[in-house]
């Protein structure tokens, strides 16, 4: 039952990747790790806006398939690399967020800027292009400094206590881009948030655990 839950979840969740322009048709994977830690993985070569709960795969810690005749997302060693470092954390959402990719792998410098980055994200780990177990190897080193990673010319890996909340950074950080460029087209630089204020926003603020 608690399977389904989660086979659902993620359906819906690549859906609203897609429809909110974070990832195309064949782009972007997202897994939730169950209590015996066993995974359930979005599967590789499948229209995400229109997956089913039952198209899920589930794997074991070790990467085997256990349950499905799909194969499983070709990103699967970075999500597994994730869980190995961050036991606390139960989901990881990979999109294509195209102003935040595209700023960041054109050489922008990118900061802090608004009070939900510094509660929920914080800074934004960045990677030259990498594939495969050279990519999970590298995301390993520094996921426990991060809740998200971008990969130039490719997309973000964001991940959380729930599937909600890796969504949510996800999101968090596309519309911060477009913040970034909205303040580029009017002639001025949006400047990323000081330590100080920072520091004063986190005291504020007490972060929550998003858990639906």
């Amino acid at each position: 039952m608690e399977a389904q839950v989660h086979r659902e979840a993620l359906s819906r969740i690549m859906s609203r990747l897609y429809n909110k322009g974070l990832i195309s048709a064949f782009g972007g994977n997202a897994s939730v790790k169950l209590p015996d830690g066993t995974v359930l993985i979005t599967p590789s070569g499948l229209n995400k806006e229109e997956l089913n709960p039952e198209d899920l795969v589930m794997i074991s810690p070790a990467g085997a398939v256990l349950e499905s005749e799909k194969k499983p997302s070709s990103e699967l060693w970075t999500h597994l690399a994730v869980y190995g470092v961050r036991p606390d954390v139960t989901a990881i959402v990979h999109a294509h967020p195209p102003t935040l990719v595209g700023l960041v792998s054109g050489g922008f410098e990118f900061g802090v800027y608004t009070p939900e980055q510094v509660v929920l994200v914080g800074e934004l780990a960045v990677l030259d292009l990498l594939v495969g177990k050279e990519l999970a190897q590298h995301i390993s080193k520094i996921a426990a400094d991060h809740k998200a990673v971008l990969v130039k010319n490719h997309g973000v890996f964001c991940w959380g206590r729930s599937l909600t909340e890796a969504y949510a950074i996800t999101e968090i950080l596309e519309e911060v881009a477009k913040m970034v460029v909205a303040s580029y087209a009017a002639g001025y630089l949006m400047q990323p948030l000081s330590y100080e204020q920072r520091e004063h926003i986190l005291t504020t603020y007490k972060p929550t655990n998003p858990s639906r």
